[in-house]
């Protein structure tokens, strides 16, 4: 239903229920009874950032809220964090991880010759071989 406030139109979603039969039985004094009513399952309401006078508050299930507050408080943070970083492209990465593994390669060579074991040596130096 289309409605009007203050010349804002918006869709009124009004909560509909949808009603379950459920039975109730038991006995008393020997004799069965039963009992049908109409049960109604209630739908949660969504989980939303308002805005009223620019005071923000939310409204929803507590849970999803806080869920909502901490993760727009960690966007927030993470997106600050990344205002000033300098952004690598793809050859830099490529060669910074080259780099990194030659080094690690050169301290494991030499941790092998601090200990004298010749078959270590020898597979790292193919490594060293294979990845120049």
């Amino acid at each position: 239903m289309k409605l009007t406030y203050r010349g804002v139109d918006y869709e009124s979603n009004p909560l509909t229920l949808e009603p379950t039969a459920r039975t109730l039985s038991g006995k008393y004094r020997g004799r069965t009874w039963k009992r049908n009513y109409l049960r109604h399952i209630s739908q949660t309401q969504a989980t939303a950032e308002l805005k009223y006078r620019g005071v923000s508050y939310y409204i929803g299930d507590p849970l999803q809220v806080e869920f909502m507050i901490r993760a727009k408080h960690h966007s927030n943070t993470a997106s600050a964090a990344q205002v000033g970083k300098y952004k690598k492209n793809g050859g830099e990465l490529a060669e910074t991880h080259l780099t990194n593994i030659r080094r690690n390669l050169e301290s494991r060579l030499l941790a092998a010759r601090e200990k004298g074991d010749q078959d270590l040596i020898r597979l790292l130096e193919d490594e060293a071989k294979q990845i120049a």
